[in-house]
């Protein structure tokens, strides 16, 4: 059974309140607002001048169980509350009998005394995959079930990051457009991160005037899925230029054919899967929670929108040929870019 999460947004709302729980477990791709979430908490639940005595961080690539307990046990000093902030611990790295006492130590916290907060900024504890590994669900579970709160955060929609982005950019001393923010979202895949860097860039630019869409057009480089979404959309549209310059904006980037071989055929799969949705009366929704987009809602409702003109056939027949690529690539002597110079040319022609 899949451990109770809480949203983020009901997270804050607790705290707000003052609803403080003996334990948080925080993970999730979203790592700037993770980071941001953990850092508030910990402020909030222990002052800088409570800290020399009450709070105590471990890294969880050199984590000492054994010290983690006695903290767990111990009173706060001279404050309201002990803190112990577990920076990157993946539970899969324990032994059975570990991740046994460590769940005990969680389960028997006082949450009037004291809170122990694990976040993953630079590990993932998915494993590559949508839900939590096995111990480490586990261990959220045991959170959960201590009284603690197990929170994911995931990527938000380019639409809901309009008034943090434009907030970020007015402490900059700049102005941002709804529409340029939702482009700086997409751009950046709704990477905070990212973003953050990217406002500092185009606030500079302006020195205190309005970011426009523009803007964001010239100055922020798209990642490499949106440039291979571009690609994919210009083959299926049948306009060759715009084709390949989205290719040579993808290779002054990566340099691997294989490796953006395999985002172009991700791209290619968005349109199919939008396709496919739409032809069996599908909604956005179903697509999200079928094929794991999550916090790439946005990438779906493009791909619903791009698609309709283009027939099914097409999109199989440009599968088959990025396929057959692959396959060439990993088998023929003949340079691999070319190789996918060669591929382009034969999904814009197709027989």
């Amino acid at each position: 059974m899949a451990v109770k999460l809480t949203g983020e947004q009901e997270l804050y709302k607790h705290l707000r309140a003052g609803d403080i729980r003996s334990c948080y477990f925080f993970f999730g791709k979203d790592v700037a607002s993770l980071e941001s979430a953990s850092k508030r908490l910990i402020s909030k639940l222990c002052p800088d001048d409570a800290r020399d005595l009450n709070y105590h961080f471990f890294d969880g690539s050199d984590f000492d169980l054994s010290v983690f307990s006695d903290v767990c046990e111990s009173l706060p000093m001279f404050a309201e509350r002990v803190v112990a902030a577990v920076n990157d611990l993946n539970a899969e790295s324990l032994r059975a009998d570990d991740l046994k006492a460590l769940c005990a130590a969680v389960s028997g916290l006082d949450p009037e005394t004291t809170t122990v907060i694990f976040y993953a900024t630079g590990t993932d504890l998915c494993g590559g995959k949508k839900t939590l590994s096995a111990k480490n669900q586990k261990l959220a579970e045991a959170v959960v079930k201590a009284g603690g709160e197990a929170v994911e955060f995931a990527y938000k929609r380019p639409q809901d990051l309009v008034k943090p982005i434009r907030e970020k950019a007015a402490r900059r001393g700049s102005e941002i457009t709804d529409s340029a923010a939702i482009a700086l979202a997409q751009a950046c895949l709704c990477n905070m991160l990212m973003i953050n860097n990217e406002i500092e860039k185009l606030s500079a630019y302006r020195a205190g005037g309005t970011i426009t869409e523009e803007d964001v057009d010239e100055l922020v480089a798209g990642q490499l899925d949106t440039d291979a979404y571009k690609l994919a959309r210009a083959v299926a549209s049948g306009n060759t230029r715009a084709a390949f310059e989205s290719l040579s904006e993808l290779y002054s980037r990566q340099q691997e054919s294989i490796p953006l071989l395999a985002v172009i055929g991700g791209a290619f799969l968005d349109l199919y899967r939008a396709k496919l949705a739409l032809m069996s009366n599908r909604g956005e929704s179903d697509v999200v929670s079928d094929f794991s987009y999550r916090g790439r809602e946005f990438a779906v409702r493009n791909a619903m929108r791009d698609c309709q003109r283009v027939p099914v056939e097409r999109l199989r027949y440009c599968l088959g040929v990025l396929a057959e690529c692959d396959a060439d690539m990993k088998s023929k002597k003949t340079d691999k870019r070319i190789l996918l110079e060669e591929a382009i040319i034969r999904m814009m022609n197709p027989r």
